[in-house]
């Protein structure tokens, strides 16, 4: 009898699985077996989710692959009914389904399935402690995107399973993002953030709410290929879906053409830009060679030019250099007020405490005021 509970416990598991990935005849038939086997479970509310309305249906519908020695031999040991089940089910994963189909898929694909739509926490979906390095979640990412993958796991809800593990490594592979993440418990950036980087793709720590998990996935193993032929098998990549083998690889080839193009464009103009003529700047706000000798304005904001020549070319209450100043004072207080912005953020965030650049806008602006 112990054995039968045991084996009872095993289809329960089963059931439920196979319930929460939509598939009500397989779940029906296990949760019966399990009723079967162990009247005392309670699985009324079950059976009824699964159309069964609590009722001893017999499990052995559609299954003419099993004769009645089968049977008794379950009822009677629960090692024999342990090996029946797995040798049913690997019948059942190379059956041809009704519309002609094979069901590539398996217990344990069904099961990893199962598991990540259940789960909400990026970490619990990664299988990561709190803890982790950015090294973690890419490994964790690595072996989890290929099993639910639904070029190669077919099981139902696949796909939702592979968007997740995509959206969880996407917000963890970035430092920002993470600690983003730790804080607020959400992965929704803030929006000063969101409005410069709407657009972005990748795991860069910015990204939409809709998650492009091919692109993520193509990145991370192709480093952006737009076709690349995987372990499983070749598939090809598409913006804004999953792509798999179709009878459609030369549909719209056109438009791969301008894809490719807009791809490469940011390069053909970096490398042109690198061709035309330059001049370097007149100051900057940071010490670096051969930017070393610090000036002051007339109100005290500090720049650097290159040498001490600068005196003679711009003197002291001249025209140019009062004009120079009023530009160079501008440029610091909009320099400031953005860091401070950030400080502000930061301090909200519970990253910072301190603010440096804020204190030195408002002693900036009350020496302009006096």
């Amino acid at each position: 009898m112990d054995g039968n509970k045991d084996e009872a416990r095993k289809c329960l598991r089963i059931g439920k699985d196979a319930l929460d990935s939509g598939d009500r005849s397989r779940a029906l038939k296990f949760l019966t077996k399990a009723r079967r086997l162990d009247p005392t479970l309670a699985i009324d509310d079950l059976l009824s989710s699964a159309g069964g309305g609590g009722a001893d249906v017999p499990d052995d519908t559609g299954d003419a692959s099993r004769t009645e020695s089968e049977k008794a031999g379950e009822a009677s040991s629960a090692p024999s009914s342990s090996a029946n089940l797995r040798a049913r089910a690997r019948a059942r994963s190379s059956m041809p389904s009704e519309n002609g189909s094979s069901e590539a898929y398996t217990e344990e694909q069904i099961t990893i399935v199962s598991q990540i739509k259940r789960k909400k926490d990026y970490y619990e979906i990664l299988g990561l402690e709190r803890s982790c390095t950015v090294e973690d979640v890419r490994k964790a990412y690595r072996k989890l995107s290929l099993k639910v993958h639904p070029d190669k796991n077919k099981a139902p809800g696949a796909e939702e399973a592979f968007k997740a593990v995509s959206k969880a490594f996407q917000c963890l592979s970035n430092e920002e993002s993470k600690k983003r993440y730790d804080v607020s418990g959400t992965d929704d950036p803030a929006p000063v953030r969101r409005h410069h980087h709407s657009h972005g793709h990748g795991f860069n720590g910015f990204y939409d709410a809709d998650v492009d998990a091919e692109e993520i996935f193509r990145n991370f193993f192709f480093g952006g290929m737009h076709q690349a032929t995987t372990p499983f098998g070749g598939f090809q990549f598409r913006t804004g879906g999953m792509g798999g083998h179709g009878g459609h690889g030369m549909q719209g080839s056109g438009n791969f053409n301008i894809r490719a193009l807009l791809q490469i464009l940011p390069i053909i103009i970096l490398i042109l830009f690198n061709f035309l003529p330059s001049s370097d700047p007149l100051y900057t706000f940071n010490r670096s060679y051969p930017y070393e000798h610090k000036v002051l304005t007339s109100k005290g904001a500090p720049f650097y030019v290159k040498s001490a020549k600068f005196e003679q070319d711009y003197p002291y209450q001249s025209s140019e250099r009062i004009a120079l100043e009023m530009r160079i004072e501008r440029e610091y207080v909009g320099l400031l007020a953005q860091n401070c912005r950030l400080e502000l953020q930061r301090q909200h965030w519970g990253f910072q405490q301190q603010k440096p650049y804020c204190d030195m806008l408002q002693k900036f602006q009350e020496g302009d005021a006096t």
